[in-house]
């Protein structure tokens, strides 16, 4: 008998490390490097950089990689500045522990920037209500009203225009 030979079927050989993707990896790391110690400034350089190298490769997920770090980063060294405080909520805030002459006097100012925003001619004129200003409460609501009808319904529920409800400045609110 003869014995028949057994080839065995040859193993693949791992395929060749690609030397690009090993240095874009390397670069990678020492940007994170970079971003993990606070070099923030350094680790955007770097990470520009390898968006552009991954970019010249063809390697598009390195270089989305990068991007994200790299926007992550821009935020670190450019935080957004906070917002600056909204009007209406400084107006309500200072209807509602009652300062009334402050609610006006942030009102007027918010309305020379914001003249066709109905909400603050509306606040003004609960400003005015509450000040028992009848004449400048009615003034205030008819432009209100104007901009925006939906701050007639708003007149009616509103419980700091009872003393000055009844005035006769008051009139265009009725049949509506």
């Amino acid at each position: 008998m003869t014995k028949a030979k057994t080839e065995s079927t040859p193993k693949p050989a791992p395929a060749p490390a690609q030397p690009a993707a090993h240095a874009l990896a390397g670069a990678l790391t020492k940007a994170l490097k970079l971003v993990q110690t606070g070099k923030h400034p350094e680790a955007a350089k770097a990470l520009e950089a390898l968006a552009q190298e991954a970019q010249v490769l063809g390697d598009w997920s390195m270089k989305r990689r990068a991007q994200v770090y790299l926007s992550l980063v821009d935020s670190k060294i450019h935080p957004p500045k906070a917002a600056a405080a909204d009007a209406i909520t400084d107006i309500q805030a200072c209807l509602n522990r009652g300062e009334t002459d402050e609610a006006i006097k942030l009102s007027e100012k918010a309305i020379k920037s914001h003249p066709t925003k109905g909400s603050l001619h509306y606040l003004q004129a609960v400003a005015f209500a509450q000040a028992e200003n009848a004449d400048a409460s009615a003034e205030s609501l008819k432009k209100a009203v104007e901009l925006d009808g939906d701050f007639l319904f708003q007149w009616f529920m509103e419980p700091d225009f009872n003393p000055i409800r009844k005035s006769p400045l008051f009139a265009f609110t009725e049949g509506h």
